[in-house]
């Protein structure tokens, strides 16, 4: 439950309001962009909020505990804050997105509505669209290297220690042991882990005439 200073709870008995939108984005170099839908620049805790970004948001779901909140930010290509090669380089996305509802005549008078993340963003016609997740979102990400059969090296890098210049134009490395071994004469530098038991493995049941010893099972 959002808590409202007295003040603000006073505007909003009365009869008529001076409220707008307020949009923080915090990027991870360190820049901080404000924007609003009011139209006049506004301060707020120490940031500008620009009037001219045309930045609106879409209905959001708000989900409990860790389920994520989603919706989106949509705006106009119009600040000079935005540009598009930060947008194509992905420089926005992950960055902490703060939404605030105040009073423009006495921005002292706010609610901070939503706090998230921005997901994807890509180019949409003459603006942008981002999707906004919660930070719930890091606990779904995997961290260090994932046990997989498959390679988890990228084909030419130092832990593939190949050259890739060395092979055709467009040569495609499938990642599998077999392709490392027989294609590639570099199943020494494989990065994957091909004798990982799988669920068809752990689950089945003995079989007639089966070894079962704890011998390995590729001899």
């Amino acid at each position: 439950m959002r808590s409202l200073s007295p003040e603000l709870e006073s505007h909003l008995a009365g009869e008529a309001t001076t409220l707008c939108w307020l949009w923080r984005i915090s990027l991870n170099d360190g820049r901080v962009f404000g924007f609003t839908d009011h139209d006049c620049d506004l301060d707020f805790e120490g940031t500008r909020f620009e009037a001219s970004s045309g930045m609106s948001a879409t209905e959001r779901d708000h989900q409990l505990g860790f389920a994520t909140d989603n919706g989106a930010v949509r705006g106009i290509l119009d600040s000079v804050k935005i540009a598009p090669a930060d947008i194509a380089a992905g420089a926005y996305e992950d960055a902490v997105i703060d939404s605030f509802r105040a009073n423009w005549t006495d921005l002292s008078q706010f609610v901070h509505m939503a706090s998230g993340r921005l997901g994807s963003i890509r180019e949409s016609g003459a603006g942008f669209e981002a999707e906004w997740v919660g930070h719930s979102v890091l606990l779904e990400r995997s961290v260090g290297r994932v046990f997989s059969s498959l390679c988890d090296a990228e084909f030419g890098d130092s832990r593939c220690g190949l050259n890739a210049e060395d092979f055709p134009h467009g040569t495609v490395c499938p990642r599998t042991l077999s392709a490392c071994r027989m294609q590639f004469n570099n199943v020494i530098n494989y990065r994957g882990f091909p004798y990982l038991l799988g669920d068809d493995a752990l689950q089945a049941a003995p079989q007639l005439g089966e070894r079962r010893d704890g011998s390995s099972r590729y001899q």
